[in-house]
């Protein structure tokens, strides 16, 4: 297991280290970085596990590099440590994993990494059953066979949901995207949830319904329960990069503004 804690002060970014290691019994590598330039580059080397990061720190700072962090490898468990307590609605927007104050005790530690292992165990990683195809044209397979949809607009859906990357996106959102004229939003959320019916159904049919998610007015998928192009790209795979070739779900004018975001990296 690897681990990086980033802190723009050297004293912090020791004792972090220090007690973290009191706070795992098992083998583990701990590096240590004064800033988040240094860490960002050293991450397709390393793919950390775990991140510590401060919040507070001079050119980058660490809400910043923990989206570009999540960007660059969405598996990452994403803890903050910070000395002030305003940054955790930030924390619980970019779904990181943990929230400290400074000074982060041993027991603080155990007691956080205590809750992310716990949540390894319970859910562990389950095998993918759709293979997700971004690059060129949007299609999934499940053993090998397309996934089969009754309705077209049932696929534009799963395709945002990918594209979000496990984030909720709520049915407003999707209805954003779906039609241009958004000036009857009841009757197209009317049509959205047969969309998503629809899709569900498909989806049950190759027994890959636990892939769709719904809380309250959001949707998304488990990340965990799919092979993706997209996301191994994201996450520095040297192979996955030679299949993108400037085209991202090109049958989605959409997905226009993420395939310019991945020709600018």
């Amino acid at each position: 297991m690897t681990i990086f804690v980033v802190d723009d002060e050297p004293l912090a970014v020791e004792s972090l280290k220090l007690n973290i290691s009191k706070s795992i019994d098992e083998e583990i590598q701990i590096i240590g970085y004064t800033g988040s330039a240094d860490a960002l580059k050293d991450i397709d080397e390393y793919k950390p596990d775990i991140v510590f990061l401060d919040i507070e720190m001079p050119g980058m700072n660490g809400v910043s590099l923990a989206s570009a962090l999540k960007n660059r490898l969405p598996g990452v468990i994403i803890i903050f440590v910070t000395a002030y307590n305003d940054y955790a609605l930030k924390a619980w927007e970019l779904r990181v994993d943990g929230y400290l104050l400074k000074p982060a005790s041993v027991e603080d530690i155990s007691t956080v990494l205590r809750d992310v292992f716990a949540k390894r165990k319970i859910t562990p990683g389950p095998e993918p059953v759709l293979d997700v195809r971004c690059f060129g044209k949007f299609e999934v397979f499940a053993d090998g066979e397309p996934v089969r949809y009754k309705r077209s607009r049932a696929k534009e859906v799963l395709a945002y949901l990918v594209a979000a990357r496990g984030a909720g996106v709520s049915s407003g959102e999707l209805c954003g995207v779906l039609w241009e004229d958004n000036t009857d939003i009841g009757r197209q959320k009317t049509y959205l949830r047969q969309y998503v019916q629809s899709l569900r159904e498909s989806l049950d049919k190759c027994g890959a319904g636990e892939v769709l998610l719904h809380n309250r007015d959001a949707y998304s998928i488990d990340t965990k329960l799919i092979e993706c192009d997209y996301y191994r790209y994201l996450s520095g795979d040297a192979d996955e990069g030679s299949s993108y070739h400037g085209e991202f779900m090109s049958q989605y004018p959409w997905a226009d503004e993420i395939c310019a975001e991945l020709d600018g990296m």
